[in-house]
């Protein structure tokens, strides 16, 4: 890092990517799954049964993927917010980029119309965005 200037920092960060790059950057489900599995295991995935590093996604069934020694099944979001939702992993993605690009939040109508899903639908993934965000913070303050 010594040798990149602040703005490369900042932008390998992610905090200046633009919308469009960010969908760019995830055209379709699978590059959302596969960077849910980068960030919930950054040190690789390790099948909990037989410790085998390799997994595929498995055919016909969204967000399920498979140990390809044990044949172990595990969905990509267990345990986050979008954790047994229908909607599409992309729209979850649009939504986080602009609830987390909102300086003075984002309304359920607004989300609505900016990903195409409806009302209560965005309502539902707000809830679940902002209990996530709380529940970060909180560990912030209880790690540091």
């Amino acid at each position: 890092m010594g040798t990149m200037k602040r703005k490369q920092v900042r932008a390998e960060n992610g905090r200046m990517g633009s919308l469009h790059a960010m969908l760019t950057k995830y055209p379709d489900e699978r590059s959302c799954e596969r960077r849910i599995i980068e960030v919930r295991w950054p040190g690789g995935w390790a099948c909990p049964r037989c410790g085998n590093a390799r997994c595929s996604p498995v055919a016909d069934r969204n967000r399920i993927w498979q140990c390809t020694r044990c044949s172990h099944q595990f969905s990509v979001t267990a345990g986050t917010c979008m954790q047994s939702s229908k909607v599409h992993l992309r729209r979850w993605f649009h939504a986080m980029w602009l609830v987390a690009r909102s300086k003075r939040g984002v309304s359920a109508m607004e989300l609505a119309a900016q990903i195409g899903v409806s009302e209560v639908t965005a309502g539902f993934m707000l809830e679940r965005l902002r209990g996530a965000m709380a529940r970060s913070e909180c560990l912030r303050r209880a790690v540091g």
